[in-house]
């Protein structure tokens, strides 16, 4: 049961490693999200300052809101992307969440069952000391009461091995003195 107790806690320990590892995956993903947004922050800046050069140039400045409406939109596409990832590890989040919460009240269980068990071993250990030593008091008891058995046994044996001495004794005394009688009718 402990082992069980142990193994139990073992895959509990590797979860929360695994847990942890993943929330600190997901820092360092949001930090680099970050990071993404800073550059794109950035990049807003410079197409600020190209907008004031491109006052000068309206010849060009057609071609280069076209592009910019491209990159816009893969931004956005990306944007939303990872909108969609966030919410998906913020679920993923939760949902660990929820199975820590109900992982612990498990372990809660298991701590108390396994308190009542140990309880229950310690009164059946000394139920078993309490058997033990009623056990052998039974032994020496019992070998006490057979030895006294025996010894009034063999005074009673010793004692009919005469009388059944005496009885053969009569007994052979009076086949003799019928077999006298007989020799004699």
């Amino acid at each position: 049961m402990e082992e069980l107790l142990r193994q139990i806690l073992s895959k509990l320990d590797n979860m929360e490693k695994g847990f942890l590892a993943f929330q600190e995956e997901t820092r360092q993903r949001l930090a680099q999200i970050d990071e993404r947004f800073a550059q794109i922050d950035k990049r807003f800046a410079q197409i600020d300052e190209r907008f004031a050069q491109i006052d000068k140039r309206f010849a060009q400045i057609d071609e280069c809101f076209v592009q910019m409406n491209e990159r816009f939109v893969q931004i956005d596409g990306r944007l939303a992307e990872m909108s969609g990832q966030i919410g998906s590890l913020t679920t993923r989040v939760e949902a660990l969440e929820g199975r820590v919460d109900e992982m612990n009240g498990r372990i809660s269980r298991l701590e108390q069952e396994m308190g009542e068990v140990k309880a229950r071993l310690d009164r059946v250990e000394v139920e078993w000391g309490e058997v033990k030593e009623a056990l052998h008091r039974v032994e020496t008891q019992l070998v006490d009461d057979v030895q006294i058995l025996l010894r009034k046994i063999h005074e009673k044996v010793d004692e009919k091995s005469f009388e059944i001495y005496a009885l053969n004794r009569r007994l052979h005394h009076a086949e003799a003195a019928i077999e006298q009688l007989q020799s004699k009718a």
